[in-house]
């Protein structure tokens, strides 16, 4: 009875959890099969990719697809089949939202916020469908929230090795399953490491040997593509998406045709060609890019009308709703986090320290910024970001609400 009554807050947003689950479930009519599990083109390459893992002379899609989402996919169908990838992102589900539950409560003490910021992630119906779909958004949105969590837990460590190596941890790790996250560990990597942990590393052998360790998924992924494809590259996922997608754009948008003939023409481009023709055309491709952008944060919860089954006007209107909101909070939170982090940097505050939060910040609108490179899938391209803005969001609430509260106090004691 003491340990439900301490924790009686998350018992109750697991009970609302299972509710909003198995309402939404029951709407949609979703079925656990083969035939919607694997429903998408990019299920069905991840699938590929999981039995390419022990083979190296084999070539397929393992050219664009990270290794370790396949590999689990495929390891969780052969023990426990379908059932067992369902249960398993439906876990992610779970534990994600409740890890942002206790993340903000952390940093703010705040319940209520604690309570709403859990809830709209929990309410984002397109992030909940995945949870039947054999795509990555549920493990990077979980290692994501485990990432918020320990820095969370953590934010007071900030100069210690154990807080650089578990960030660089679950960095990796979403980088050999989503190879966006790539660039923020060569960030880390190169950097962070170099400027703030380098002596640190240096004066400890074992460290050493720790950063290796860390690395060793990223060394494996650039092993299975030289191997495989002779290059160093991590994955061609980045570069055959911006030639395939926003690159090829500007090239219809110039020779006024189809998206299928300017596919074709951007694949007969050099890389130079490509650099060239794209400086040459900025103009252009940034108007492309700044409506891709707007596009992907408002756009229609395509997995809610993925399959016929699954067709719901009322949850797609909501969801459509819930996307515009979205877009515009974005717009109105942007100067809110510039004072936030700039009196972060300048009073040196206890409970908000500055460098985890500009990396937070960094990481969020980077997400949201990649996503207009390409198009097509709807709201799933930013679903990445939820976490991190939701978490940033709410502690910046609750920053200046605690301001005001405290200009209040002083303000009614000086007229007392």
């Amino acid at each position: 009875m003491t340990f439900l009554k301490k924790h009686k807050d998350l018992f109750l947003l697991n009970y609302l959890l299972i509710i909003i689950y198995s309402i939404v479930f029951i709407q949609l009519k979703m079925a656990i099969k083969d035939n919607i599990m694997f429903s998408t083109i990019d299920s069905g390459t991840y699938w590929s990719t999981g039995h390419e893992f022990y083979n190296f002379s084999e070539k397929g899609f393992s050219e664009l697809r990270t290794f370790l989402y396949p590999l689990i996919l495929v390891q969780i169908h052969s023990i426990f089949g379908i059932y067992g990838i369902w249960i398993m992102q439906l876990f992610f589900w779970i534990i994600s939202i409740n890890l942002m539950y206790l993340s903000i409560k952390q940093i703010t003490n705040n319940k209520i916020l604690s309570f709403i910021g859990s809830l709209i992630i929990a309410l984002n119906i397109s992030y909940l469908i995945l949870t039947v779909h054999a795509l990555t958004e549920a493990s990077t949105i979980l290692l994501l929230s485990i990432l918020i969590y320990f820095i969370s837990r953590n934010i007071m460590k900030v100069n210690t090795l154990k807080f650089f190596q578990g960030c660089l941890l679950i960095l990796v790790l979403l980088a050999v399953i989503k190879p966006i996250f790539y660039l923020p560990v060569l960030i880390m990597l190169f950097i962070i490491l170099p400027v703030f942990y380098f002596k640190k590393h240096i004066q400890n052998p074992k460290s050493i040997i720790k950063l290796f360790l860390i690395i060793i998924p990223l060394l494996y992924q650039i092993t299975i593509m030289k191997a495989k494809y002779d290059t160093f590259s991590f994955t061609n996922v980045s570069s055959e998406g911006f030639r395939m997608y926003l690159f090829a754009q500007g090239v219809q948008h110039n020779n006024n045709i189809s998206l299928d003939e300017a596919r074709k023409i951007s694949k007969s481009y050099t890389s130079t060609e490509t650099f060239n023709y794209f400086l040459n055309n900025k103009m252009v491709y940034t108007k492309i890019y700044l409506q891709n952008l707007q596009n992907a944060i408002k756009s229609v919860p395509c997995f809610i009308l993925y399959k016929n089954s699954f067709y719901q006007p009322d949850l797609i209107n909501y969801m459509i709703l819930v996307n515009r909101f979205y877009y515009y909070i974005h717009i109105i939170f942007v100067i809110p986090i510039l004072l936030f982090l700039y009196f972060s940097f300048r009073r040196k505050e206890r409970n908000y320290p500055f460098f985890p939060l500009i990396c937070l910040s960094f990481l969020s609108y980077y997400l949201l910024l990649i996503s207009a490179i390409s198009f097509g899938e709807g709201d799933r391209h930013v679903l990445s970001s939820l976490p991190i803005w939701v978490f940033l969001y709410s502690i910046i609430l609750n920053y200046f609400f605690e301001k005001e509260f405290l200009k209040l106090k002083l303000s009614r004691g000086v007229s007392s």
